[in-house]
């Protein structure tokens, strides 16, 4: 096994803490299971396929909640209407 370091983002070293608490496990072996994964998904799922993750701002958020409640119109379309 080969040492690796790396400067984590605040939010990535906290969900680490919560989930190494949580599942009683050490935190290289979350990183090692997740490397796992990515690295299958890249090998498997074609690359357009596959979608980078953004951050958003908390009022980012709520103004993409707010404006992606259905319309009227496709609710009646959902409905058969």
């Amino acid at each position: 096994m080969k040492a690796f370091y790396t400067n984590l983002e605040d939010d990535n070293y906290q969900m680490l803490e919560m989930l190494s608490g949580v599942k009683g496990v050490k935190k290289n072996y979350i990183v090692n299971e997740a490397l796992r994964y990515y690295f299958n998904a890249i090998k498997t799922i074609p690359e357009e396929f596959i979608l980078k993750p953004i951050t958003i701002t908390e009022e980012e958020y709520e103004r993409i909640e707010k404006e992606s409640q259905p319309t009227k119109a496709l609710k009646r379309l959902i409905r058969g209407n």
